[in-house]
């Protein structure tokens, strides 16, 4: 058996993990709001800004990692009520860099490399990404979490296709806590 050096110091501990370890911070819980189950109502808008489309869907909110990240599953659903499209983020607060890093990917759709970061601003959340369309054209995306309550909030999109000079709103949406999720 190996002898033990009484005199040697304990293993420090890196910032990053000490930070971990001492679980999740206010600025971790920012997106509390959208924890739970939420029923939506949703409109799609052309680039006119005319309506194209209203829908109702649902939108699933959970922590991971003892809080330090979440999960969300939004789901547009047909008019019988059957899911007929998905898109999964996953968000995490970094201290590095002071905002929500988030990643997202739709099922059954083509992965499109996107980078979107968040912060929380004056009660709101805002989201900004940006990637490539289908026709390798740069998009940028302004989104808006507003409203907050217990019970409701809404959420607004807006793109960009021109260097961010022009901006047409996407999509909005209205989302009331299901019947019988408590709130938060």
């Amino acid at each position: 058996m190996p002898a033990v050096n009484s005199n040697a110091s304990p293993a420090t501990i890196p910032p990053h993990i000490s930070r971990y370890l001492q679980g999740p911070t206010d600025v971790d819980r920012q997106f509390d709001f959208l924890i739970g189950d939420w029923d939506v109502q949703a409109t799609k808008f052309d680039p006119d800004g005319a309506t194209l489309a209203r829908y109702r869907a649902t939108w699933c909110a959970r922590y991971l990692n003892d809080g330090r990240m979440l999960m969300d599953n939004f789901q547009a659903l047909a008019p019988d009520g059957r899911p007929i499209s998905a898109f999964v983020t996953l968000r995490t607060y970094s201290m590095e860099s002071r905002r929500w890093e988030m990643a997202g990917l739709g099922a059954m759709q083509t992965a499109a490399a996107v980078e979107w970061y968040g912060t929380w601003t004056d009660g709101e959340m805002h989201v900004i990404a940006s990637g490539e369309d289908p026709a390798g054209r740069l998009v940028q995306t302004r989104i808006r979490f507003s409203d907050i309550t217990p019970e409701h909030f809404l959420w607004t999109s807006e793109c960009s296709v021109d260097g961010g000079t022009c901006w047409a709103r996407t999509a909005a949406l209205v989302a009331h806590r299901a019947v019988g999720e408590s709130s938060r």
